[in-house]
């Protein structure tokens, strides 16, 4: 029996707990906004509120080596002192605050959104707001994706003529329908 023993365990083993902690810890200080089920947003603010105080002493280089042993990232701890730190200069606590957001779908946990409280613009990573601007991005890379493979297909297809010296018009390799000529092509002899 756990009797006293106040930490959640998040159904993992010890090194794992430690991983999903420290890798959520990471993912605030880069993008200042994430989205994660309640238990791991309260358990990953202790991490980060204790990264920020740190950060927030006079940028000692045990301090720096105390972040890095959490974070393993020199780009971040810099980050971290340079220009997340700084924001709380005035503050004594209460860097990040939690901010109930929906149910999730599949086993109905309470998501929320871990978030700095200060934040500043130029540090935020592109979020999308809403589904549907994720998705407009998601059509935007599929349709510059395919346009990139059908110019590939044409500056191909002159090299192999020219270099079979045929330059019939019966002779043109047929497209297969939906895509898949990749896959079916025929090599050349």
């Amino acid at each position: 029996m756990r009797h006293r023993h106040k930490t959640q365990k998040l159904s993992r083993f010890s090194s794992y707990y430690e991983a999903t902690i420290r890798s959520l810890a990471r993912a605030v200080l880069l993008h200042q906004r994430i989205v994660t089920t309640q238990v791991r947003a309260k358990l990953a603010r202790q991490l980060v509120e204790r990264l920020i105080t740190m950060g927030k002493q006079a940028d000692s280089l045990a301090a720096r080596r105390r972040a890095y042993a959490y974070l393993n990232d020199h780009r971040l701890v810099s980050r971290l002192f340079n220009e997340v730190a700084p924001m709380f200069t005035e503050h004594n606590g209460g860097y990040t605050r939690i901010i109930a957001y929906k149910r999730r779908r599949g086993d109905n946990a309470q998501l929320v959104v871990l978030e700095l409280s200060s934040q500043k613009e130029s540090l935020r990573a592109a979020i999308p707001k809403d589904k549907q601007e994720e998705k407009k991005r998601t059509a935007e890379r599929v349709r510059a994706a395919l346009q990139a493979d059908k110019d590939q297909d044409v500056e191909q297809a002159p090299q192999d003529a020219a270099s079979a010296g045929a330059t019939d018009e019966s002779k043109k390799p047929k497209k297969s329908p939906a895509g898949l000529g990749k896959l079916f092509k025929k090599k050349s002899e």
